[in-house]
């Protein structure tokens, strides 16, 4: 496996967020309101589990780190949940190739996926197989986190292997001592008697695992769920790119609960996959792997110009699908004739070719092929290589054979997506993937490839119509390192000077300006070498106030990356810039944040915990969680109360005293604003509070922590939102000439960077949507229709749907975290204008809105506009426009 290196981006841990949120909700909601709740679907239990088990799945598509994302779960269940700092896991796995990966990364301490599991339990925590966990000791499962990684195969009775799970093992007989009636009744017994078989199976049902299942689509069916139903779990978390979304019991088929979808947008802006996907076909296969070797060797180069500037090494490699033997086809073009056509034609060394498939494993004897002493470049396979092979210099997906299906393509197309190390590349041509296919119909091609995103990679069909594009060559001509690219000309206005030009140049930073000139005869840019994505964006804020500028370094950054005309978008379209409010602090201009307004960390100890004592009743155990009708009509309740205190009772603890049980409180209760010692002061002064005046004994509260700790959290918030929202009621009385707009503090909107948590599906089509795809805009509804205003105004140039919570998206400062208005649009004036729709009932509730929205448009000397329409007074929109028109004439 690659090396994996990178911290969490924003989709992950907005994933392990819904995660948390979810389970948090659990207790007093149950399973399916929760889950319909966070993500507004139906919900469908596990067949053969207990209903009210949480049974959900994360869709991330391939690429995306899926593997990180599980790591991090076991920590948030574990909080947010179970409430046990000793949860029992089972890492369910696709096969064997892939347990062995992961369990090689779950147990090197230099692993991202090992450091997630630190973090949350330290040093208490075992990685096990099956093979080991038939010998666990009792300490090593309830003493920390314990994760047994296997194959849902090792578990099946009809398995030879899978029998020793449920057979008495005399090295587990410790787990099944001092236990009492109800532990016992729990668990499967030996015929005849009373005595509970020392199994592993037994000991999972024990302490009611949380199941991880790693590529769920694999593990769908009845037979497997029923597997699952034997261990008795607390929930279950699928991962995959692909869930199932069918349900038809008669097929086998039983969908998956959807908690939270990553779209490919969102891999693209953080930068984790290669996109979009370059394809060229041509009937001769001969000609089609000159092609791609051409490709290879041109990035090759490019890879190295990268290194000499980032330090950063990439060797791409092709991967050459070739077809499989047929008795009946001798012609067909098999892994031996792809092997001697690349080397006795194209004089490739043998050393250079790896082949996977076929009978050959030349991969499995490859340690690192990312190690640069490595010398394959070619790698042929038919079409599945070796599973779990993570290779982010794949480059170059070759098939000598026409593709006529998606499944023809699914299982390889994946391995050209991944991005090396994470991390977009200053050679736009280094970010991009690239196919050349032996086929007669392009567009049947780029179909399949389309197909393969879809089923294979795990994305959206609406996606997917847009990551496959045209590839004509690279006709590359300019090969020096010190070439100079010439920008269009900048227009001749009055406005205009060259020496705003010099100006703008002398402040950018120093990595730019000692690449760029400006020729003041023919008021072109010029530029040594590449200019990446960011530089483009930092030059286009700098060169803001110089009209005309922004076309001329939109060139630059086309033709010195050479990107083709397939990839442009249609239409001469203006960069869309957006100012952000900030303040000045100390004559310096700052990006207005809370630490502006806030004076961190927070000291919670001088806060009184009275309320909180006042509100506070303990509730009898048979209570906690919801009532609820299940579909059978049968009353199910507190499960999670149950599954908490049967946890409970594995530990043995030493007797409870207060400051253990203000610690273990604490650490359940994230509060990076506060510092250790006060979160400790006011949590000790709200349970002796509750031993003084609610007359609840020490033993009494470790009993119920557990929702002690989730009302203290709830108390923790509140007292913060206060403090907070009294702090920012006095920023507004500061100085009004303390804030300012700032182009070169500002949002540039970019396609590459533009990532959303779905694509709209409407019918209507919008005309002028800043990017070809409209992020998590519904088909229907007042925000829609607020859209479709904008759509049709004619003083609007352009609009973006502004998506919550994405790295890119505009932002304002509120209170508690940051607001995003729902629209921005660029006016035909050049004005920019942020729209927040709001229903009637929700206009109170926008107050901070509303008022940090138009201090940012009075900030901004009538650069900027802020509208809040409501109830559906979209006119509001054109009354903004129009009365700072006037203002302005």
């Amino acid at each position: 496996m690659a090396a994996v290196n990178f911290e969490l981006r924003s989709y992950q841990q907005d994933a392990l967020d819904a995660l948390r949120g979810y389970l948090e909700d659990v207790p007093t909601m149950g399973a399916r309101t929760a889950f319909i709740s966070a993500a507004n679907m139906l919900y469908t239990p596990a067949p053969f589990l207990n209903e009210d088990a949480p049974y959900v799945c994360i869709r991330i598509p391939t690429g995306g780190g899926k593997t990180i994302v599980a790591a991090h779960s076991i920590g948030v269940a574990a909080k947010a949940y179970l409430h046990t700092d000793s949860p029992m896991v089972l890492w369910l796995v696709p096969s064997k190739a892939i347990l062995n990966q992961t369990l090689d990364a779950l147990r090197d301490l230099d692993h991202p996926y090992r450091a997630a599991l630190v973090a949350d339990f330290g040093r208490n925590l075992t990685v096990l197989t099956v093979e080991e966990a038939l010998s666990l000791s009792r300490p090593d499962a309830s003493g920390g986190a314990c994760i047994i990684v296997s194959t849902l195969q090792a578990f099946r009775v009809e398995e030879t292997d899978g029998r020793k799970v449920y057979q008495d093992a005399g090295a587990l007989m410790d787990h099944f001592s001092g236990l009492n009636e109800e532990q016992i009744a729990r668990l499967e017994k030996v015929d005849g008697t009373h005595r509970p078989v020392a199994s592993l199976a037994n000991v999972l049902k024990l302490h009611r695992p949380m199941i991880i299942v790693d590529e769920a689509h694999n593990n769908q069916t009845a037979l497997s769920f029923d597997t699952l139903s034997r261990f008795d779990p607390s929930l279950i978390l699928e991962m995959t790119a692909t869930p199932q979304t069918k349900i038809d019991p008669a097929k086998n088929l039983y969908p998956s609960n959807v908690l939270y979808h990553v779209s490919a947008a969102e891999l693209k802006a953080a930068e984790m996959i290669k996109l979009p996907i370059r394809l060229q076909t041509d009937a001769d296969w001969k000609k089609v792997i000159g092609q791609a070797y051409d490709c290879r060797e041109a990035l090759e180069s490019e890879a190295k110009k990268e290194q000499a500037e980032t330090g950063e090494y990439i060797r791409p490699i092709i991967l050459f699908q070739a077809q499989s033997k047929s008795k009946t086809d001798p012609d067909r073009l098999t892994i031996d004739k792809v092997t001697e056509y690349l080397t006795e034609k194209m004089r490739i060394p043998r050393e250079q070719i790896a082949l996977h498939g076929g009978g050959y494993k030349e991969l499995d004897s490859l340690d690192d092929v990312a190690d640069p002493s490595c010398d394959v470049r070619y790698v042929i396979t038919i079409q599945a290589l070796r599973e779990g092979w993570d290779c982010p210099f794949a480059y170059v997906l070759c098939s000598v054979g026409e593709l006529k299906s998606a499944t023809a393509v699914e299982q390889i197309l994946g391995r050209v997506l991944r991005m090396p190390q994470a991390r977009r590349k200053t050679r736009d041509t280094l970010n991009r993937a690239y196919a050349f296919v032996a086929s007669k119909n392009f567009n049947d091609t780029a179909g399949n490839l389309k197909d393969g995103l879809v089923v294979g990679a795990g994305f959206d069909r609406l996606e997917a119509e847009e990551l496959v594009k045209a590839h004509s060559g690279f006709q590359f001509s300019e090969e020096r390192g010190d070439y100079q690219h010439e920008s269009d000309a900048i227009p001749h206005t009055p406005d205009s000077k060259p020496a705003d030009v010099v100006n703008a140049i002398q402040k950018l930073p120093p990595s730019i300006r000692n690449k760029v000139e400006f020729d003041p005869e023919s008021r072109k840019l010029k530029v040594t070498g590449v200019v990446s994505r960011d530089q483009r964006n930092t030059m286009l804020m700098t060169f803001n106030k110089v009209p005309g500028a922004e076309r001329a370094v939109e060139s630059l950054f086309i033709r010195s990356n050479r990107i083709q005309a397939s990839e442009l978008p249609q239409g001469d379209k203006l960069p869309f810039i957006v100012p952000q409010l900030c303040i000045y602090r100390q004559g310096e201009l700052e990006l207005l944040s809370r630490d502006h307004f806030l004076d961190l960390p927070w000291n919670l100890a001088d806060c009184d915990p009275a309320n909180f004592v006042d509100r506070y009743r303990i509730k009898d155990a048979s209570t906690v969680g919801l009532i609820d009708t299940s579909n059978e009509g049968r009353m199910t309740v507190a499960f999670v109360g149950d599954v908490q205190e049967q946890l409970s009772m594995l530990v043995h603890e030493p007797a409870w005293t207060l400051p253990r049980l203000v610690n273990w409180i604490d650490q359940g209760i994230p509060h990076p604003d506060v510092t250790k010692p006060a979160a400790k002061v006011f949590i000790s002064n709200a349970l002796e509070g509750l031993m003084q005046r609610k007359n609840y004994a020490l033993d009494e509260l470790a009993r119920y922590r557990a929702e002690i700790r989730r009302a203290l959290k709830e108390e923790i918030d509140k007292l913060r939102k206060e403090r907070e929202a009294g702090s920012y009621d006095a920023l507004f009385a500061a100085d009004a000439q303390k804030f300012e707009t700032a182009a070169d503090k500002a949002i540039v909107f970019d396609a590459q960077s533009y990532a959303y948590n779905q694509p709209y599906r409407g019918g209507h089509k919008f005309q002028k949507h800043y990017f070809q795809e409209i992020g998590d805009l519904k088909e229907a509804g007042e925000e829609f229709q607020c859209a479709q205003y904008l759509d049709n105004h004619k003083d609007v140039r352009y609009w973006v749907r502004n998506v919550d919570r994405k790295p890119n998206a505009f932002w304002l400062q509120l209170p508690s975290g940051k607001f995003y208005p729902d629209f921005v649009a660029l006016l035909t004036d050049g004005r920019i204008l942020a729209v927040e729709y709001k229903g009637a009932h929700l206009m109170e509730e926008s107050r901070d809105k509303l008022r940090i929205g138009e201090l940012w448009a009075d900030a901004s000397n009538g650069r900027c506009l802020f509208a809040m329409p409501r109830a559906k007074d979209f006119d509001e929109i054109r009354r903004v426009i129009e009365l700072e028109q006037s203002d302005t004439r």
